[in-house]
């Protein structure tokens, strides 16, 4: 075989799957979709990509990071990492749709749960989506209980720390409950 083959492995004994029920939340705020994504970015602290690249540049020690993370992280211990407005694109199409998706979670948590089970990664962060459709309840915010997708790896170790999670959004949802 030369250096330019390219070998495949046989990946099939590799490959695994689950099904596992995750419990979804849907809270009818009675906000307006503005009203909603104003108080739902107040509420959360704000990742600085800057200052995170600044972090791993410096090689900075885990207590500096936790520092800067708890600084970033909000009153409920939660920040936004990122989010997608899928409605400003969606709606070109003719019809308004109100609606963003955004990641959320805590550098420090999850070092915590990935220093568990590394297939967390693909749970934490984790998603939020908040609409609004014009329903007399007011526009909604919905998410997956974090305590259900980290259940499903089924590592009791993350028990704790998935209801850790489910304490802060919702403590997170109490607020915006009260705007």
């Amino acid at each position: 075989m030369s250096d330019n083959d390219i070998s495949t492995p046989n990946i099939a004994a590799s490959i695994g799957a689950s099904t596992a029920a995750v419990e979804r939340v849907d809270i009818w705020t009675g906000l307006t979709y503005d009203v909603l994504v104003r108080a739902f970015e107040r509420e959360l602290g704000h990742w600085d990509p800057a200052a995170g690249n600044l972090l791993v540049e410096r090689q900075a020690s885990w207590s500096a990071v936790e520092r800067d993370v708890e600084r970033m992280a909000g009153p409920h211990g939660l920040m936004i990492f990122f989010r997608v407005n899928q409605g400003a694109v969606t709606s070109l199409s003719g019809k308004v749709k109100r609606c963003s998706l955004y990641l959320v979670g805590n550098p420090v948590i999850a070092n915590q749960i990935l220093s568990i089970d590394l297939r967390a990664s693909f749970y934490v962060p984790f998603r939020v989506c908040l609409y609004g459709a014009g329903d007399p309840g007011g526009a909604v915010i919905s998410y997956d209980r974090p305590s259900s997708f980290l259940g499903q790896l089924g590592r009791p170790e993350l028990k704790e720390i998935g209801a850790l999670l489910d304490q802060k959004i919702d403590g997170v949802v109490d607020a915006l409950r009260k705007s």
